[in-house]
């Protein structure tokens, strides 16, 4: 704008530099087209499009029925042709939902956790097909340093199974395992558990997997975990106090008591001479255990369950010798313990030494022990 274009006050006096500029402004506004608003996807999608008429009656009604087919249809589509996975889905067993052979390695079929004794974890990484009838397929995913068992010899077996297609809990125990403690043998056992655990090291965990029949006639694979755990006790070696019994193992599993220049006991004192690391025995547990008691008068034994081919036996806190009873509260299991008794804390005859390794203690899902090899208890 030139000098004369610009207006001149009714009052005569000159513009402001400030109106000046307002009008400049006013004038160039006037000459530049507005743009339209900007249209957005969904707008697009419902015809609703700034600017222009709104579908009415019964064209608004079909496109928004159109729109809410497409949100539900999609889904199940993507769902029916595997897709959700890729999105992230997954199935409720926590695998992939993809199907895995019988014979599958085991690291790319599942993943077990928890403590050798404890109720395992299972993972699944798929939905194992069942392998045949007469098949199983047997991995051991934690090899044991212990002692190598062979048939016939005692046993304590920790036994879980699960769904080969969900990997759910199937044992039907309240603790999701069953104790077995007993002669290893096939007719008690079974074929398959029997085969895996024979020449197995304890503290090894061995998984099985095999194939079950449904009710509906058809087939899946069962996955069954079992920990073959120590028949002895297992733990940090503690030096006794002074006129403990002394306790020798022999090669062949027995215990022998030292009790020679050692004065009868007149009150009961518990000596734990290798302390285990696993939970603590209560009052009113039953315990899984080997245990020898001797005379203290002759050395002689009037009971015992210690030796390889001898079954481990059960204490029941609540009916036991009450010298017993009061000394395992709070031992942990793994241990081994050496009483001193006398006879008023014992069977009331004579002052006796007991010695008992705590090995598990039952959580309401045992087998019977084989009853032709495990005494009565102490």
């Amino acid at each position: 704008m030139t000098p004369d274009q610009y207006p001149t006050p009714a009052h005569g006096q000159p513009m402001t530099r400030r109106r000046l500029r307002e009008i400049e402004r006013a004038r160039a506004g006037a000459a530049t087209p507005s743009e339209p608003p900007t249209i957005t996807g969904a707008q697009r999608a419902v015809g609703a499009t700034l600017g222009r008429k709104r579908p009415r009656g019964a064209v608004a009604v079909i496109l928004m029925v159109v729109v809410v087919l497409a949100i539900v249809a999609v889904p199940v589509v993507l769902s029916r042709s595997g897709a959700g996975r890729i999105l992230g889905g997954a199935p409720a067993g926590g695998g992939s939902g993809a199907a895995l052979a019988a014979d599958a390695p085991i690291d790319s079929a599942l993943t077990v956790t928890g403590r050798l004794g404890s109720t395992p974890a299972l993972s699944l990484k798929g939905v194992l097909a069942p392998p045949a009838p007469d098949q199983v397929i047997t991995d051991v995913v934690v090899q044991g340093t212990g002692r190598v068992v062979n048939e016939g010899d005692g046993v304590l077996l920790s036994v879980s199974r699960f769904s080969g297609t969900d990997g759910a809990n199937t044992t039907g125990s309240p603790a999701g395992r069953r104790l077995f403690f007993g002669r290893l043998d096939a007719g008690v056992v079974g074929g398959a558990i029997d085969a895996a655990v024979v020449r197995a090291a304890e503290g090894s965990r061995i998984v099985l997997r095999s194939s079950v029949q449904t009710g509906a006639g058809a087939r899946t694979t069962e996955v069954t975990v079992v920990d073959v755990l120590p028949t002895l006790a297992t733990g940090q070696a503690l030096e006794p106090a002074a006129g403990t019994p002394s306790v020798a193992l022999a090669e062949d599993g027995t215990i022998s008591v030292g009790l020679t220049g050692l004065s009868a006991p007149t009150r009961s004192t518990t000596a734990v001479v290798i302390r285990g690391e696993g939970g603590q025995v209560s009052a009113t547990d039953t315990i899984v255990a080997r245990y020898t008691t001797v005379s203290w008068s002759g050395g002689t034994v009037r009971t015992t369950n210690y030796g390889w081919t001898a079954a481990p036996g059960t204490i029941d806190m609540t009916d036991t010798l009450a010298g017993l009873a009061q000394g395992l509260v709070d031992v942990p299991v793994g241990s081994r313990v050496v009483l001193s008794l006398p006879a008023d804390q014992a069977r009331g005859d004579e002052p006796v030494a007991v010695v008992v390794d705590v090995l598990a203690i039952v959580e309401g899902g045992a087998a019977p022990s084989d009853a032709a090899s495990a005494p009565a208890t102490p």
